[in-house]
């Protein structure tokens, strides 16, 4: 029997009660209000031997991530939560499902607190045995309705940033012939979820190791690392010398049907077993990671990236994050590209350079220029505090009219003199996606948002955007020496020239090094008048570890504790 005909059985045997206010959700459909809301869709395994894992994200886990995503860090207006249960004993009310033993829990909100409107939407049981979580995946995104604790979700949100959970202990029991990973897989991205799994898979033989991002098809995977001492109270381990499989070890065929779909994907997999041993430990990562995963959105119904989006910006010391959230430094001196597609929106064509200075042991991004299309914008900051100028030029003409450029807007905001950003929104064309620009004092930042379609094909400093690997001009070699990295992507002359004036160095000149760096910064830094502990206090309030890290080596490098600003 297909999944339709199922679908057809279901709705049938219960009466279409999740539907009982309203219709099915359209996931295709764009949303239009103004709320920031976020819909968690639970799929739990019901089965003998998960009562304690339900408990776990019924009192721990979900609670603590709605009340996460409702502070101002994170800003959202709403948090739903649906739920579903697969491999319950009894089979209650789905009868004629062939064995599929799938059930809805229903939908329900979480309020600030972390409190659900309906706990009996978390009521699952455990006294099954049959547990195909494919054919739960794909009734659970069908079991989301239109309107959640009356609210219509197309009509009330502006976005939608969706999230799945899958949680067993147990490999599939193939209960729906129909189905295929790669199938369930493209459902769960053209629905717009991010998907994780927790499940018995083993994480390098290490019960500390609690999750396991895995991209480049499984050959380079980030390890979440607990460790309480760090802000988020975990760190990252990336390994690029073997496939995930060489080192995670899944029950049974866990792997090949649970892990392998997060691969490529914003989402991970969890080892249920660290979960069950060090329940508070795996809480503290599981909750953060989720929530700033959420946060960063999915695409979703929202009419943004599509199947996910991601991030890259170069700023600071200067920190460069690529699409895959891998964090280097280079220190060169010089014109360097940081981004380039010449198909870039339609054959408008994108070029983006970067212009460093060396300030003793350490550099800076000291102006970029963007270009899109026949148009130019160059823009840079300022060592004077009180200096509330706008320094940028268009097309070579200082402070030129920016009403519109290349087609796209450019808005810019600046709260105090020293501090101030320049937003180029890729709507329509590309919704909710943008490049970012943020000044602080002299410091500049360049940062992206979007989807495949939109920084797919790009070239440069920030790497690859499907792997994240950082190649080399020919587009095979990877460069895993950073300065030889920079060195590679100075802008050479076949490249346009960008910036209103020629500094030195221009290539066939190199880019200029600090002399001895590393030594140098060591030197410094045992001067320092601000010590590791107070620069580390101050970087706290950000989100992600290794930008706190890099917060903390520029406070150093600078000696300003207001160089937090600057991220």
């Amino acid at each position: 029997m297909n999944k339709h005909g199922l679908l057809l059985r279901l709705c049938l045997s219960i009466g279409l009660a999740t539907f009982a206010h309203g219709g099915q959700f359209d996931y295709q459909s764009p949303a239009t209000g103004s709320a920031k809301c976020a819909l968690i869709n639970v799929i739990m395994d019901e089965s003998g031997s998960m009562d304690g894992d339900q408990e776990f994200m019924r009192v721990t886990a979900l609670p603590r991530m709605a009340r996460a995503l409702y502070t101002p860090t994170y800003g959202y207006n709403d948090v739903f939560l649906c739920s579903s249960g697969f491999g319950h004993g009894s089979d209650k009310g789905n009868a004629g499902l062939d064995n599929v033993r799938w059930r809805s829990h229903g939908c329900t909100a979480y309020n600030v607190h972390g409190v659900a409107a309906d706990s009996s939407v978390t009521a699952w049981q455990s006294s099954g045995q049959v547990e195909d979580g494919w054919a739960a995946m794909q009734f659970g995104m069908e079991d989301v309705p239109d309107n959640i604790v009356g609210k219509n979700l197309l009509s009330h949100c502006s976005t939608i940033d969706k999230n799945m959970i899958l949680v067993t202990d147990e490999d599939r029991d193939d209960r729906d012939s129909t189905l295929s990973a790669t199938g369930v897989k493209n459902s769960v991205k053209h629905n717009g979820y991010v998907l994780n799994v927790i499940a018995d898979v083993d994480i390098d033989s290490d019960a500390d190791n609690i999750g396991l991002k895995i991209a480049d098809g499984g050959n380079s995977n980030t390890i979440y690392h607990a460790d309480s001492s760090a802000p988020e109270k975990y760190v990252t381990i990336v390994d690029t010398t073997r496939s995930y499989k060489d080192f995670a070890d899944g029950f049974k065929d866990t792997n090949t049907h649970y892990s392998d779909l997060v691969v490529d994907t914003w989402g991970a997999v969890f080892n249920i077993m660290s979960m069950r041993s060090q329940a508070a430990v795996f809480a503290d990562v599981f909750v953060a990671i989720k929530v700033l995963e959420i946060s960063e959105g999915s695409g979703g119904s929202s009419g943004g990236c599509g199947e996910r989006c991601e991030n890259s910006e170069g700023g600071g010391d200067p920190h460069f994050t690529t699409w895959k959230n891998e964090h280097y430094e280079y220190h060169g001196q010089c014109d360097l590209v940081m981004m380039s597609d010449p198909k870039f929106a339609d054959d408008l064509g994108l070029d983006i350079h970067i212009r460093t200075k060396i300030v003793r042991y350490w550099s800076y991004i000291k102006s970029v220029a963007i270009r899109i299309g026949n148009d130019i914008l160059e823009i840079e900051g300022t060592l004077d505090e009180d200096d509330a100028e706008p320094h940028y030029w268009i097309n070579y003409e200082y402070q030129g009219e920016l009403d519109d450029y290349a087609g796209f807007t450019v808005t810019q905001e600046f709260p105090v003199a020293y501090k101030g950003e320049y937003k180029i929104d890729l709507s329509p064309k590309y919704q909710d996606q943008y490049i970012l620009v943020q000044l602080f004092k002299e410091f500049v930042r360049v940062q992206f948002h979007g989807g495949e379609e939109v920084f797919g094909n790009t070239v440069g400093l920030l790497g690859d955007y499907n792997t994240g690997k950082t190649f080399a001009r020919d587009g095979s070699t990877v460069m895993n020496d950073f300065v030889e990295l920079g060195d590679e992507w100075q802008v050479i002359p076949s490249e346009p020239k960008l910036f209103h004036e020629i500094i030195s160095p221009q290539f066939p000149q190199k880019c200029i090094q600090p002399e001895d760096p590393r030594g140098d910064r060591r030197r410094r830094l045992a001067e320092s008048t601000i010590s590791i502990e107070q620069a580390e206090e101050v970087c706290a309030q950000l989100k992600d570890p290794l930008t706190i890290k890099d917060c903390v080596y520029d406070i150093l490098a600078t000696q300003d504790l207001d160089m937090v600003g600057a991220f």
